[in-house]
């Protein structure tokens, strides 16, 4: 008999989170879709000669010490084998040590241990993770707005029936930044009354680049400790702020229990593509974690553990690390600068002086669309800019600009700013 499977039949219904409820492109989706060459080929332009401020990365190299670690541990026969072992669940030890040693000797955090530490793949799937320890579905998430926009599918990933909660941060009027916290900070209190059991800010923040003031963290922090629940601080671009560093720099989890940060390797040691990250937290928290990691990693990267922390051992000492950070924040801040005076003389539109990070954000009218606007640009200018669509309410009629990925090519932060002045799209 033939066991033939009639093609009219309906094919495999996947699951409902998958078709319905991360239905469509994600806001992540649309961003690095709109950067693939394929994408930039259709809209009539040579990816070659596009300019983009689309991308949502660091751009200067590596240090030469960590490079050479790479080399030494795939040139050493015994090494290299070793690398290739499971790590525990938690973490290689020796690497958890080091990530501890750097938050004291380069941030002044007074009280940490490997026992505050748990490597994981990525900040990214990290963040998943410890959604998964601190909160129960149906449990609201609250974040500035505009927020990372790749938080919105994590929440609904992570906790099926939860919902993020945007806490006012951006004008949208006016484009002042948390012009005035006490309010935001009532926001936040209603909506911890209400049940939401975390708020997460990046710091410096993605998409605007700004650093929500002293006054505003404490305040924060002491809202979600009276409603026994958490503050995840973001630190994805720790090492790039410009001026004075952030008290927030040095909370330990020891002092704050109710205080956890996540970190990542890939914007301050430029390891975009070696992917391993970190959380600090308590050792309630990182045992939660322990007990996730089991089933979703199983083992962080043993091979990056190596490099990264036998890099750190040698470099916090020698004080590598420090000149390194002071000369990266140098680098990231003048390329800034280079961004902004060029918007000054060219767009003439307002825009939020970056703090740190990779990124500065601009409104335009509200009766464009800002797909269809950046798609406009993209032809007329070979510009491509990334629509503020995804990143909050905030930002449903702006625009962010990253100078990152340009960092030693400051010519063509001025050539594209002009180009887009030049042509005939108006951002008002």
């Amino acid at each position: 008999m033939s066991s033939k499977v009639n093609s009219n039949n309906k094919s495999s219904q996947l699951s409902n989170l998958v078709e319905d409820t991360l239905q469509g492109l994600s806001p992540i989706q649309t961003i690095m879709k709109m950067a693939e060459p394929e994408n930039i080929r259709k809209m009539g332009v040579n990816p070659k000669e596009m300019i983009s401020f689309g991308g949502g990365w660091c751009n200067h190299f590596a240090p030469e010490p960590l490079r050479k670690m790479y080399v030494q541990l795939s040139k050493d026969k015994e090494l290299f084998h070793q690398t290739g072992r499971y790590s525990p669940i938690v973490g290689n030890s020796k690497c958890r040590k080091q990530l501890a040693h750097l938050e004291k000797k380069l941030y002044q955090m007074h009280d940490i241990s490997e026992k505050n530490i748990v490597l994981g793949q990525s900040s990214t799937q990290l963040f998943h993770d410890v959604l998964r320890v601190i909160a129960n579905p149906g449990e609201d998430i609250c974040v500035l707005d505009p927020t990372y926009a790749n938080y919105a599918n994590a929440v609904k990933i992570a906790l099926p029936g939860s919902t993020l909660r945007f806490v006012s941060a951006l004008d949208s009027c006016s484009w002042e930044y948390l012009a005035y916290p006490p309010q935001s900070l009532d926001e936040l209190q209603e909506f911890v009354e209400q049940g939401a059991k975390a708020f997460v800010v990046p710091v410096p923040d993605n998409p605007t680049s700004q650093i929500p003031s002293e006054e505003f963290l404490k305040g924060a922090a002491d809202i979600m400790q009276d409603h026994h629940g958490f503050l995840v601080l973001d630190f994805a671009y720790k090492a790039l702020w410009f001026d004075e560093m952030p008290s927030c720099f040095q909370w330990s989890p020891e002092d704050m229990p109710h205080v956890i940060g996540i970190h990542s390797h890939s914007k301050w040691l430029s390891s975009l593509g070696r992917r391993l990250g970190w959380v600090e937290a308590s050792e309630k928290v990182t045992s939660g974690l322990e007990k996730i990691n089991e089933s979703m990693l199983l083992s962080p990267d043993t091979f990056h553990s190596f490099a990264i922390s036998s890099f750190l051992e040698s470099s916090l000492e020698n004080g590598f690390v420090r000149n390194y950070v002071d000369e990266i924040r140098k680098l990231y801040k003048k390329t800034a600068a280079v961004m902004t005076a060029a918007i000054d003389t060219y767009l003439d539109c307002p825009y939020l002086e970056p703090m740190g990070g990779l990124y500065t954000v601009c409104p335009i009218s509200e009766k464009t669309d800002p797909v269809s606007f950046v798609k406009t640009v993209l032809k007329e200018t070979g510009v491509l800019v990334i629509p503020g669509v995804g990143f909050g309410p905030s930002m449903n009629h702006g625009i962010r600009l990253s100078y990152g990925p340009l960092v030693y090519d400051h010519d063509l932060i001025v050539d594209g700013i002009k180009r887009i002045g030049s042509s005939s799209i108006s951002l008002d």
